[in-house]
């Protein structure tokens, strides 16, 4: 068992003892002089304003820096390139992004996850990112469920029982897979092609949206704020189920804001597309 053990074990189970917590390093301060905000929008606009962490995968080797406040993640078993954007073999590759524990608490109970990336397919269950928690134990931490979490899948297996049919699904549980509030878009996300997903969590209002390539796909019935969820394992490209496969496909930006972003917001920040200037 590597360094991270103790810590993980110290903070909550479920924790990977594989991934260190997230180097922290400061970020480069925007220019004086820039008059815009995130996505090209005025300063005063939610899209600036609201942006608490913002991963661009720019560099070199395993450090996946935040240009907005230093939650600095990990690449766990590939490495950025200096391209701009960080490639995951998926399959059981282990290969993933680790951001820092705790990260929700920094979101409140509203709060945008905005991705772009392209998907190459494989297996359901894949997730573009998993926040939460699982109940791995130290005598077997490579065979877990999930407890309490938030994530999005590309592709979700058809559920008669619930009913609810394959696609790309937004989820929230507390106690694991029977607990879950569920936004289902009953159509997979598009494979081998640039696409960029939103998931918009609207406590205030009792909802939650997913949208993609700037509309919406539907929104669906919220009961908990993200509080409730006990994030120690906040990862993209990695399932808090150790049954699912790692992601395959590339990040090329990946953002938090602590709000829920409106329609035309998001549609405003895909029509500005993923370099836009910070």
């Amino acid at each position: 068992m590597r360094n991270g053990a103790l810590l993980c074990l110290a903070l909550a189970l479920g924790c990977d003892p594989n991934v260190v917590d997230a180097v922290r390093l400061p970020p480069e301060p925007p220019p004086s002089d820039m008059p815009m905000g995130t996505a090209g929008m005025p300063p005063d606009s939610p899209l600036s304003t609201s942006l608490i962490h913002r991963y661009s995968f720019d560099g070199e080797g395993d450090v996946v820096l935040d240009s907005k406040f230093s939650a600095n993640g990990r690449a766990v078993g590939a490495e950025l390139t200096g391209s701009g954007a960080l490639t995951l073999a998926g399959e059981m590759t282990g290969q993933h992004v680790a951001l820092p524990n705790h990260i929700l608490a920094a979101v409140q109970d509203d709060a945008t996850f905005e991705a772009w990336l392209t998907w190459t397919g494989g297996h359901v269950w894949e997730r573009i990112f998993d926040f939460g928690s699982n109940n791995a134990t130290d005598k077997d931490p490579d065979t877990y469920s999930g407890v309490s979490y938030l994530f999005l899948t590309p592709l979700a297996a058809n559920d008669p029982a619930r009913p609810l049919p394959s696609g790309v699904r937004l989820a929230y549980a507390q106690t694991g897979v029977t607990d879950e509030d569920v936004c289902d878009a009953q159509s997979p996300f598009p494979m081998n092609e640039p696409a960029h997903v939103a998931a918009v969590i609207d406590h205030t209002a009792g909802k939650m949206a997913l949208y993609l390539n700037g509309a919406l796909l539907l929104e669906c019935p919220l009961r908990r704020p993200l509080s409730a969820i006990n994030d120690v394992n906040n990862w993209l490209g990695r399932s808090n189920y150790s049954q699912d496969n790692q992601l395959s496909g590339s990040y090329d930006e990946f953002r938090i804001y602590n709000a829920a972003l409106s329609a035309a917001e998001i549609a405003d920040s895909f029509a500005a597309g993923p370099n836009a200037t910070p």
